[in-house]
């Protein structure tokens, strides 16, 4: 019983409202995540954090898994993973999940090392966060394990000026000044638009003389266009709009971003 999905497009992420708060784990909780991170240690991995938001999202499972008496990924009505976790508020672009049911945490530890699939999300290398939920019913234990690789999570304010700050840091290391960034109501509703006609916006502006249109997870990982410009000794000033889009059915968001780039008049 295990799923596994992760996303190659290192830009996706998601954002979205919080559903159900989580208190920190239980006896029981704790102690199953401290014989993960211990099989994590034994194999020479990274301990995983413990994260209330992927919490959040297993104890949603975990109720439906007691309420069902069974285990399952995705019961009738229920959001896929992905979606589950997203609506916490988590950025990440990797999610598993292991269910379990036993009589006790040791029992239930045991049999998930001793399952390939389950036992690979424990050692995945790339994870770095996990939130587990134990709900008991009938004396029985409901137990879901949610992973992920997770994002620092920004501001759309934050994030520009992160972008904007990794921009004029490229450009000091060609040893050229940096340049006067505005941020721009207007480019930030063509981001959220993701109006793709770079061609028929810009004739709209007059003196751009270039304008790029990309989406990154992460501000410090300018795409190739960007470095490009970071190194034009002509370059005089950008007008910018960031925006943040939510995933939809994916479960993952990105942040959209207009630039507008002003070269010195001849």
């Amino acid at each position: 019983m295990t799923r596994r999905i992760r996303f190659a497009i290192l830009f996706l992420s998601f954002f979205l409202g919080s559903c159900i708060a989580h208190a920190g784990p239980s006896r029981r909780e704790q102690q199953l995540f401290n014989l993960v991170n211990h099989e994590r240690e034994k194999a020479g991995l990274s301990k995983l954090e413990w994260n209330d938001q992927l919490a959040e999202a297993a104890l949603a499972h975990s109720k439906l898994l007691a309420e069902h008496r069974d285990l399952s990924h995705q019961f009738p009505g229920e959001p896929i993973l992905q979606e589950r976790v997203g609506y916490t508020r988590l950025r990440f672009n990797a999610v598993a999940e292991n269910v379990a049911e036993a009589p006790d945490v040791d029992t239930a530890h045991t049999a998930l090392m001793k399952s390939p699939g389950h036992r690979a999300n424990i050692l995945h290398q790339d994870y770095n966060a996990i939130g587990i939920s134990i709900v008991e019913r009938d004396r029985t234990l409901f137990i879901t394990q949610d992973f992920a690789h997770t994002l620092a999570s920004y501001t759309e304010k934050q994030f520009r000026e992160s972008l904007i700050a990794s921009f004029n840091q490229a450009r000091r290391a060609r040893k050229m000044p940096p340049v006067n960034v505005i941020g721009d109501p207007s480019l930030r509703k063509a981001a959220c638009a993701q109006d793709m006609h770079t061609d028929k916006m810009i004739q709209n502006m007059p003196g751009v003389s270039a304008l790029l249109v990309f989406s990154l997870s992460e501000p410090g990982s300018l795409p190739t266009d960007m470095r490009k410009y970071a190194s034009d000794k002509t370059l005089q000033r950008m007008n910018i709009g960031v925006c943040l889009q939510t995933g939809g059915s994916t479960g993952f968001s990105k942040f959209w971003v207009v630039a507008a780039l002003y070269r010195a008049a001849e």
